[in-house]
């Protein structure tokens, strides 16, 4: 019965579509890079809802020229339960297409003489600032809108869960600082600290709060009323009450999607990915960059230049970022634009500077086929112009660490799961976990070839001496304590299973009065049961606050006081197992049992210190 009333609402709400504005052009011959005549867009997405009536619950969507609207779609339910659809009015949260504020904010300055993009950022920064550099070559605008300054993601919480714990920008930034470990301009890693540095770089300059800027010299003159940029949305009153309304949902077994709340959570680092409005607010926003008349620049030359390549996939032609845009190929067709995604919402911004063809897409319960209806699958990529000969084949299997993962602190046991394994399986063509292949066409090219589809990937060496392999914005690194650190927590996990089931087995023991306890017995008990208290509570105190996207201050040092009690436990054991090893009390017997406790709390130890489990700071 529940699957029957299921698949009924599910027919409904692929029917229920409200088109807010539709623009048709009646003798229009012009078509989408697929062939769809502009005149049947709306038909062909409405279909597709039609047809994927399991594949979202809510979405809005706008496509546009750089003249008109061609055509705005709402399709769900807002509030499933309570049988709310979605609508022109339902507003949605950017996530981090908001960062393109920052970057159009960044231009407008530029444009204005009073920033320079190749400066040390520092100039328009207090004094002493940064906290967590490693290198000394300076930082500038540019790293900024490249992802490319060298940090790694970082410890501490960059969004909270109360209104009360929203702090300014400039306390947010200081208190979220995340490490840097590499120079700038070697390694592209996407980082939500970058873009709102550069956020608080236009408040410093501009002498305006970033929210005062962005409504003054971006949503005002777009006519955007119906968007709003803090973190709790209090900047527009209008989006503040309908933001309560939307609930958000998440699918991970199946086509059953799961009602999440309405998951209202206040992002701190909020130029980042804090804005939330309509898909009518966002189109005007997106329509702007491709606009005859845009009202953001005085100069056509400064849109032109914000949407110019700024960075390459190494040193090939292939364009990665166009200054905060990221630069995306379908068949033919070069496109530009941002995605975005945050607790509750997904949201999709891409257009083609050449013929001004954009859409968007927000959601709150799955991600629609609008790229794909409007501008096709990803191309294949052409090899032509790239050398066959690798110079030595098979080199670069092993297993890479994201850059982006938290390499340092208490979150580093999670990045050793952010990692990309390459094998070796001949003719110069690599296996991804099953999932993909790679295929290298030249010492610095490969392939990544995955559902029909093949992205260039670039591999070079740091500075250092490290690997990068670069997807663009993605990136991963060789990294030679990746593997022994693998080993090491395995080793750790084995250990404390091993001594879970040993703690019964003595209890049952004592049940039946068959236990023969032995000197320094009571520290072996503690550490098997410490090594449950040093691996689970943390995972579940960071598994739980996950859609923080960090820690607290409080949470940190939480986790890091467990693990320095654990450590000591550890470490008091380890004394006297060896004492107890040496002892030739007869009491001390068995030798065995020593033995097995010296080698687990070494182990233990080791995990704690080499996967820094007690260091909260990550630097």
């Amino acid at each position: 019965m529940k699957k029957s009333i299921r698949a009924l609402i599910s027919t409904i709400c692929a029917s229920a579509v409200l088109l807010g504005g539709t623009a048709v052009f009646a003798d229009d011959n012009r078509t989408t890079p697929t062939g769809i005549a502009y005149d049947d867009i709306g038909s062909a997405i409405e279909t597709w809802a039609e047809e994927n009536p399991d594949a979202y619950v809510s979405f809005v969507t706008s496509v546009f020229d750089k003249d008109e609207v061609l055509y705005e779609g709402a399709f769900g339910y807002s509030d499933r339960e309570n049988e709310v659809l979605a609508d022109s009015e339902t507003v949605y949260e950017w996530g981090s297409v908001t960062k393109l504020t920052v970057w159009v904010s960044v231009m407008q300055l530029y444009e204005q003489g009073k920033i320079d993009l190749n400066a040390d950022v520092r100039e328009y920064l207090p004094e002493n600032f940064f906290k967590n550099l490693k290198y000394d070559e300076p930082v500038t605008m540019l790293n900024l809108m490249n992802h490319n300054a060298g940090w790694s993601e970082g410890t501490w919480a960059l969004q909270v869960g109360s209104v009360d714990d929203i702090v300014s920008l400039e306390q947010a930034l200081r208190d979220t600082e995340p490490p840097q470990i590499y120079r700038p301009g070697e390694v592209c890693s996407y980082s939500n600290w970058g873009a709102a540095l550069a956020g608080f770089i236009v408040e410093r300059i501009s002498g305006m709060s970033y929210t005062d800027y962005v409504h003054q010299n971006i949503f005002e003159p777009l006519g955007m009323e119906h968007t709003s940029i803090l973190p709790d949305h209090s900047d527009n009153e209008w989006v503040e009450q309908k933001r309560k309304e939307l609930v958000a949902y998440s699918t991970f077994y199946g086509n059953q999607w799961d009602e999440e709340g309405h998951e209202l959570v206040y992002i701190n680092l909020y130029p980042a990915g804090s804005a939330t409005g309509t898909v009518s607010d966002m189109a005007r926003f997106a329509q702007s960059f491709v606009s005859d008349d845009c009202p953001l620049f005085e100069k056509k030359e400064t849109r032109d230049l914000l949407l110019s390549p700024s960075l390459f996939l190494g040193d090939t032609d292939i364009p990665v970022c166009c200054h905060g845009l990221w630069a995306e190929d379908r068949g033919d067709v070069h496109l530009i634009g941002h995605s975005g995604g945050t607790n509750a919402c997904i949201t999709n911004l891409l257009f083609d500077t050449e013929t001004g063809l954009g859409m968007v897409f927000m959601t709150a319960g799955g991600q629609p086929e609008i790229p794909t209806i409007i501008f096709g699958d990803a191309q294949v990529f052409d090899t032509e112009g790239y050398s066959s000969s690798v110079t030595a084949p098979g080199s670069l299997a092993g297993i890479y660490a994201g850059c982006r993962s938290v390499r340092h602190g208490v979150y580093r046991i999670y990045g050793l799961f952010s990692i990309l394994p390459l094998t070796y399986s001949g003719s110069n063509t690599y296996d991804v976990a099953g999932s993909a292949t790679m295929t290298q066409i030249s010492d610095n090219m490969l392939l990544l070839n995955q559902n029909d589809n093949s992205y260039p990937v670039y591999v070079y060496k740091t500075s250092s001496g490290e690997t990068i392999i670069t997807m663009g914005s993605q990136s991963f690194a060789s990294d030679k304590t990746l593997i022994p650190s693998l080993v090491l927590f395995a080793l750790f996990a084995i250990i404390t299973v091993a001594g879970v089931f040993m703690l019964l087995s003595k209890l049952l023991a004592l049940l039946f009065r068959q236990h023969k306890p032995y000197k320094f017995e009571l520290f072996v008990i503690l550490s098997q049961i410490f090594r449950v208290v040093s691996i689970l509570p943390p995972f579940f105190l960071i598994g739980a606050n996950d859609d923080q996207y960090g820690l607290t201050r409080t949470q940190g040092y939480t986790v890091a006081g467990i693990e320095a009690v654990c450590l000591a436990i550890f470490g008091v054991t380890l004394v006297t197992s060896i004492l107890g090893l040496i002892s030739k009390d007869s009491e001390a017997e068995p030798k065995y049992k020593y033995a097995l406790s010296i080698i687990g709390n070494v182990i233990s130890i080791a995990t704690i210190l080499i996967l820094e489990m007690v260091n909260v700071w990550g630097i």
